[in-house]
């Protein structure tokens, strides 16, 4: 987890300085563009790897059909189920503000940001379900 906040940070001070680089003359537009799609790329390949990197390390489903888990896995799992559930709020107030402003963007633009928003929605809700089975697995095995 703290990897991934590394990586969110430094990708935050970088959109940053491109931003002040393109707001001072020094980055033309196809220029920032072309950088801000290379750190797209480089930021979703850094979480993929990290997440399935440590993934394994952090399952907290439980073990075979009449084991229960502990207080600390019970913890883990709701404080996840927590977080994806943020998740999916986030993303419909995302979604809802996105399509406010439907007519000031490009429709390819608005089409991709569309396409991301429903489809880390649709992940966060398939991880909400997943976890509570886990959770509910782990529970009616006490």
């Amino acid at each position: 987890m703290k990897k991934l906040l590394l990586v969110f940070a430094c990708s935050v001070g970088v959109i940053a300085l491109l931003g002040y680089a393109s707001g001072h003359g020094r980055l033309s537009p196809r220029g920032l563009g072309t950088a801000l799609l290379v750190l797209c790329i480089a930021i979703g390949a850094t979480v993929v790897f990290i997440s399935k990197k440590s993934g394994k390390e952090f399952s907290a489903a439980p073990g075979p059909s009449g084991t229960s888990i502990d207080a600390d896995a019970h913890k883990q799992l709701l404080w996840r189920i927590r977080m994806a559930k943020i998740t999916v709020a986030t993303m419909g107030i995302a979604l809802g503000l996105g399509l406010i402003h439907i007519r000031e963007f490009p429709l390819s633009a608005l089409l991709v940001g569309l396409v991301m928003n429903l489809v880390i929605t649709a992940r966060a809700i398939q991880t909400i379900l997943r976890l509570q089975k886990h959770l509910r697995a782990g529970s009616e095995a006490k």
